[in-house]
């Protein structure tokens, strides 16, 4: 049996490694791993390293990495969007609901303001500008029937896309230094024509003609103003 064939324990560290081919004369050999010098001698038996097995069931080790932050679900996500988007909806109601009367002069917002309130049973307010409201004619002569009275007339049109109420129409008779002399509020049954008195509302687009009988003031009268209210 050659050496190469036999093997050597290291008495230090247990190492067991093949005998050189050739030992040397005194018989000493230095180890591999921790370099310690012994004697050689062949170790009697050298049974091999028994083999880990590993038992059914039990489970192995394995790394394990930071756990990571848990990610939201998109039912919670889809769920506070939705909560959001109550919550705006309900303040733009509020905001709405506050500044409804403001809103009910835009005549494109009219249509979606009269089809909610039909739906939450409120009263929307009748739309109302004076400044679509012109004066398209108006002159003070004396009266053709009476020689003591003038006769005031004036053309109204309303220039706006919505009707709107009828509104008052003043008649200011002045002085040469434009101060009033004379001054008075017409209501709508007042100033409104026979023919024109059941209308509630003043038509987009309408006119209508009014003639105003007045007394003569003299000749402290010299010019005259009308006004909306």
């Amino acid at each position: 049996m050659s050496l190469e064939s036999l093997l050597l324990r290291c008495p230090a560290c247990g190492t067991v490694f093949r005998a050189p081919a050739r030992l040397p004369d005194h018989g000493r050999v230095r180890c591999g791993v921790c370099q310690e010098i012994f004697a050689a001698q062949v170790a009697p038996s050298i049974e091999p390293l028994p083999e880990i097995s590993v038992k059914s069931g039990v489970p192995r080790p394995a790394y394990v990495s930071a756990p990571a932050a848990p990610l939201p679900s998109m039912a919670g996500g889809l769920l506070r969007f939705g909560l959001l988007v109550l919550l705006m909806l309900g303040l733009a109601g509020q905001l709405a609901w506050l500044a409804r009367n403001r809103l009910a002069e835009v005549p494109s917002l009219r249509p979606w303001l009269a089809t909610a309130c039909e739906r939450l049973d409120c009263r929307l307010p009748a739309y109302h500008d004076l400044q679509t409201i012109r004066l398209t004619e108006a002159r003070v002569t004396s009266h053709p029937d009476y020689g003591s009275a003038l006769l005031a007339v004036v053309t109204l049109y309303n220039d706006a896309p919505l009707a709107q109420p009828w509104p008052r129409l003043a008649l200011a008779l002045t002085a040469p230094d434009e101060v009033a002399v004379a001054e008075r509020i017409f209501e709508p049954a007042e100033f409104l024509p026979a023919e024109r008195q059941g209308e509630a509302l003043f038509a987009s687009g309408a006119t209508v003609e009014v003639r105003l009988p007045l007394a003569d003031p003299g000749t402290a009268a010299a010019g005259f103003k009308f006004s909306l209210y």
